[in-house]
């Protein structure tokens, strides 16, 4: 994986990753590393800087991956667990996000999104607050937490 993005202040949301070459559809873009830590851990952590790997395993994120910013209209997403790959063509000078509903199952933190989309939210939840619609998109895209994709499966099986 070739590094083609950089770091740079964002003003609003503090710093993020912005692309220096084109990065294509398809392509991963970074791997999130950091701590495993559990669910209690990250109450007493209210930087919103892990993402769920699990019901009580979270990825404590380090840099470059925690800098990577929320949008409701997000250029790339979580594939596996733990890997950020572009869901979109994404420019040189674009800054890279994405959803993070697409990585929380807990009913426990929320965020204020100021993304300005379109299409913004106002409020990041957990996944089973999305639209049907987002959710059934991100689903087909496989950019959700796969312990969230499997339960959601399950769920609208149960629906049919």
């Amino acid at each position: 994986m070739t590094q083609k993005f950089h770091i740079q202040d964002t003003g609003s949301m503090g710093r993020g990753l912005f692309a220096t070459a084109l990065i294509s559809q398809g392509e991963k873009i970074l791997e999130f590393t950091g701590s495993h830590v559990s669910f209690l851990e990250t109450i007493f952590d209210e930087s919103g800087r892990s993402i769920q790997l699990n019901v009580d395993d979270y990825l404590d994120l380090v840099e470059p991956g925690v800098l990577t910013n929320h949008s409701c209209a997000p250029n790339a997403g979580v594939m596996d667990d733990r890997f950020l790959v572009a869901i979109a063509d994404i420019l040189p000078g674009e800054q890279i996000f994405f959803d993070y509903s697409t990585t929380m199952q807990e009913n426990y933190w929320t965020l204020t999104c100021t993304c300005g989309a379109p299409a913004c939210r106002g409020v990041v939840k957990d996944f089973r607050y999305l639209p049907v619609e987002v959710q059934n998109r991100y689903l087909d895209m496989g950019i959700v937490q796969l312990f969230i994709a499997q339960k959601q499966k399950l769920h609208n099986k149960s629906l049919i």
